[in-house]
């Protein structure tokens, strides 16, 4: 059995849980700016610490990009939830879409970076489950036509991703008008 002196040696230490959010936060908005070519010493400063303790807690921008890639993963199963939760079934639904849309938009500098490390893990796999139900649940309620599956919600998804990666930065959000369409399309009349 460990002793309590070396169980407190293995849990990091709250300073250094404390750098790791302020140094993710810092990534993430420097990543958006700059894209996953951006600096370790861009990230330091933004981040208002050394580059020394950076580097003590994530190896290089790999190990950075893991880190947000595996909270990405977190938010959006979050977002899939809060969806779920939704009374209104198309609400739900828009919600959900609009969150990934916003989401892809901020991080379009780097989303292809972050595509790479998102593996197929219990998280991705329960996103994928509430895409679902939130599509069973909007089929139910008469807002999207009989057999509209969760694999037509995730492709719209996909194809989303791709417009706005395709969107020059300055133009209005051309995804909204595609979402719009394809789910005018979805949809059904009671």
């Amino acid at each position: 059995m460990p002793s309590p002196a070396s169980d407190a040696r293995r849990r990091p230490r709250r300073d250094a849980l404390r750098n790791d959010a302020i140094i993710i936060d810092a990534a993430r908005a420097v990543f958006a700016e700059q894209g996953p070519q951006a600096s370790m010493e861009s990230i330091a400063s933004r981040a208002g610490l050394g580059v020394g303790t950076i580097y003590r807690r994530f190896a290089g921008k790999e190990d950075l990009l893991d880190a947000i890639a595996r909270l990405v993963v977190e938010e959006v199963d979050e977002a899939a939830a809060d969806a779920l939760a939704d009374p209104d079934p198309a609400r739900g639904l828009e919600r959900f879409i609009d969150f990934v849309g916003v989401f892809h938009t901020e991080k379009r500098r780097y989303a292809a970076a972050l595509a790479q490390r998102v593996a197929i893990d219990d998280v991705s796999r329960r996103t994928t489950e509430k895409v679902e139900q939130l599509t069973r649940k909007a089929v139910e309620a008469g807002v999207l036509a009989p057999g509209t599956t969760g694999d037509d919600i995730k492709a719209l998804i996909v194809a989303t991703r791709a417009v706005i990666a395709a969107s020059p930065d300055k133009e209005p959000p051309a995804w909204r008008r595609f979402v719009r369409i394809h789910l005018a399309g979805l949809r059904t009349d009671r």
